[in-house]
């Protein structure tokens, strides 16, 4: 059995909350990104890891959602802090993981963008979702800093 305040487990459904609004926004990004991939220049490189990076980022939503999943039933169970922090951490991890993948891709298109014009447009669609997606990760990772220091 493991001691958990009232606010320690408010801050764990947070964190769930937040983890499921980033793997929401890291779909509907994902999927519009990969909706908006033929109007926009790139060259072929950058397309094919963009697009591998919209069917990751779907894909994660499933793994996001399972991990969420099990801290309920870890709750249920009154299992350890320790089994708890460990998938709030990995949650983190593999979002984490994600979004500096987009991050790298946004670099190099946001440097394509500055020798050619006809290039913003990628720049401005993928670096727009990465925001959209930055903003739940942020959160999410506050709240998981917070169990690091009242679950660790």
């Amino acid at each position: 059995m493991s001691k958990r305040t009232p606010e320690t487990i408010q801050r764990i459904r947070s964190f769930q909350e937040e983890a499921r609004e980033c793997a929401a926004q890291m779909t509907a990004n994902g999927g519009y990104i990969q909706q908006e991939l033929g109007n926009v220049r790139m060259n072929d490189e950058l397309r094919t890891r963009t697009q591998e990076l919209c069917t990751d980022l779907g894909a994660l939503h499933f793994d996001l959602l399972s991990e969420i999943l099990d801290i309920n039933r870890l709750l249920e169970e009154d299992d350890s802090n320790d089994e708890i922090l460990g998938r709030v951490e990995l949650i983190e991890k593999w979002a984490q993981d994600e979004m500096l993948k987009m991050h790298g891709i946004v670099q190099e298109l946001d440097a394509a963008a500055e020798t050619d014009v006809m290039k913003v447009g990628a720049y401005l669609l993928l670096s727009e979702s990465a925001v959209n997606i930055l903003k739940p990760l942020r959160r999410m990772r506050e709240f998981a800093a917070q169990l690091r220091g009242e679950l660790g």
